[in-house]
């Protein structure tokens, strides 16, 4: 398996997007166990796709999306506002499958920049974490 950057997790989701990011957690790409955030360790959908499938993405898979992945991103909270940023991932995810890793890296961290003073805007709340200012993504 490739290094892939930490702020990619393998279901897609941006974790550099994460109010947890470079907090209490690495991203679910790091390996490092020197982080407070240990749910990542329980993760299906990690660990089916580091240990189980091999693949560094789900949508390396054949089978994506799976029932484990529906279960757990795509059928979750369907009318909230707060969790819209799962529902967009298989679109986002076809996006690094034509740009590659490393623009799609780039995409993300300036999709989820703040126009106004170039802070993180945090999935959840749509909001800068620098500036507060709330920010459609």
């Amino acid at each position: 398996m490739k290094q892939i950057p930490n702020e990619l997790a393998p279901c897609g989701v941006f974790c550099g997007a994460c109010p947890s990011f470079n907090k209490t957690c690495l991203g679910c790409a790091s390996e490092s166990k020197e982080q407070k955030r240990t749910s990542k360790w329980g993760c299906k959908i990690r660990d089916c796709c580091y240990n189980i499938e091999e693949k560094d993405f789900c949508i390396d898979c054949s089978k994506f999306p799976c029932k484990k992945y529906r279960k757990k991103l795509l059928d979750t909270h369907p009318e909230d506002p707060k969790f819209r940023y799962r529902h967009e991932i298989p679109e986002t995810f076809i996006k690094m499958k034509q740009i590659g890793i490393v623009n799609y890296l780039e995409y993300q961290k300036r999709r989820w920049s703040c126009p106004s003073c170039g802070g993180i805007v945090n999935f959840y709340h749509y909001k800068c974490s620098k500036c507060g200012k709330k920010v459609t993504v």
